[in-house]
């Protein structure tokens, strides 16, 4: 169920959901198994400046989760997709 600090984006293969609040931001990211991986940052630190960052946060803890690697055109999805809800939340 959404609420109103909750942003949902998605492509063809990946998921983020975001729950936004005024200290953290917690992101889950689905693939399209429904494997997930969350990670939690500091609201202060959840900027576009950062998205590549926390794009590849995300990314390596999937991998090690799932003990995969993921293809590099996978990780562009998932570093464009949190761009994408930086932006949406900054609106």
């Amino acid at each position: 169920m959404k609420n109103n600090n909750e942003i949902e984006i998605k492509d063809k293969k990946w998921k983020i959901i975001a729950n936004i609040d005024s200290k953290e931001v917690i992101l889950t990211l689905y693939d399209n198994n429904n494997k997930e991986v969350v990670k939690k940052i500091n609201n202060s630190e959840f900027t576009t400046n950062n998205a590549h960052a926390i794009g590849r946060n995300l990314e390596q803890e999937y991998n090690k989760k799932n003990n995969v690697i993921i293809e590099p055109q996978d990780i562009s999805r998932i570093i464009g997709l949190v761009d994408n809800i930086i932006k949406k939340e900054k609106d």
